[in-house]
């Protein structure tokens, strides 16, 4: 029998026997993935994703005869399987666990395939070893997105937190607040420029507090990266208090001749807070 004529004779078959197959696949699955994977994934949503799989992968054996996953036959049997990885990447389930998802298709459809070929041992291997094939490669190209996804996703989470590291808060009219915390290198502190510059403008502030009490270390970098962003805020009208020094920073910045004074500071927040009414023309009572 011709390769694509046996291939859509197989593709019948899963068609014509499909239901059965999702409960063989279904029991697969749940002697292989542990249960909390189960759980995490959903009984709805884990039947839907196994339903979509193996209708992709039959239009796609249908409509061509070739085993290379990459060729536009398989176009949709690929978004099925980039769609699981995202879906498994964003709860947390390891790459192995959503490869043995695919990998456990092929070990359901292996007693189908027996029914169907029981006869013709030549037809049976040859279409063992193109599911094998078939199989091998839907698993590593999960196992691409899977990764591809996680690293989005990783990325997204640093940006998030690299925003919220940088928050601005309006303390009064025209004075506006951003406490720095954690380590400050040469990504987070175009941040915290960008941050500030857009909130001075946002907020038409005239003094704006940076907070370093919380950051761990100031060393010649951190100080460079200091004097750039009061220098951009000076360049929008905008005067800097530095406040939060500890006398071990000082005492550091000392010792590495940093130079910090054409900089505003208070070794407090609530000084350098009295210092901006200050500037502005009020104070506290």
């Amino acid at each position: 029998m011709p390769q694509n004529t046996l291939q859509q004779k197989v593709a019948q078959m899963m068609t014509d026997r499909s239901k059965e197959i999702l409960k063989a696949w279904s029991e697969r699955l749940r002697s292989l993935l542990h249960p909390n994977t189960l759980r995490a994934i959903g009984e709805h949503h884990l039947a839907s994703q196994m339903e979509n799989l193996l209708g992709s992968l039959i239009a796609s054996m249908l409509s061509g005869s070739s085993e290379d996953i990459h060729e536009p036959d398989f176009a949709n049997t690929l978004e099925a399987l980039r769609n699981i990885s995202a879906y498994n990447a964003r709860l947390g389930i390891s790459p192995v666990e959503t490869a043995l998802f695919v990998m456990s298709l092929k070990d359901a459809l292996l007693s189908f395939l027996q029914e169907e070929f029981g006869k013709d041992p030549m037809a049976l291997n040859a279409e063992i070893i193109r599911l094998n094939q078939i199989s091998d490669k839907m698993a590593l190209a999960t196992y691409e997105s899977f990764t591809k996804a996680r690293e989005e996703i990783i990325s997204q989470q640093n940006q998030t937190i690299l925003e919220l590291s940088t928050p601005t808060v309006r303390l009064w009219d025209k004075i506006l607040l951003m406490p720095l915390i954690g380590v400050v290198d040469t990504m987070r502190a175009s941040q915290i420029i960008e941050t500030l510059l857009q909130a001075i403008v946002e907020t038409e502030s005239h003094v704006a507090i940076l907070d370093v009490t919380g950051v761990p270390i100031i060393d010649t970098q951190v100080a460079q990266h200091l004097m750039k962003t009061i220098v951009a805020a000076k360049m929008l009208g905008a005067g800097v208090i530095v406040t939060g020094i500890s006398p071990d920073m000082a005492q550091t910045m000392v010792k590495l001749d940093i130079d910090l004074g054409a900089v505003k500071t208070c070794g407090t927040l609530r000084i350098g807070v009295a210092e901006a009414f200050r500037i502005i023309g009020k104070k506290v009572i």
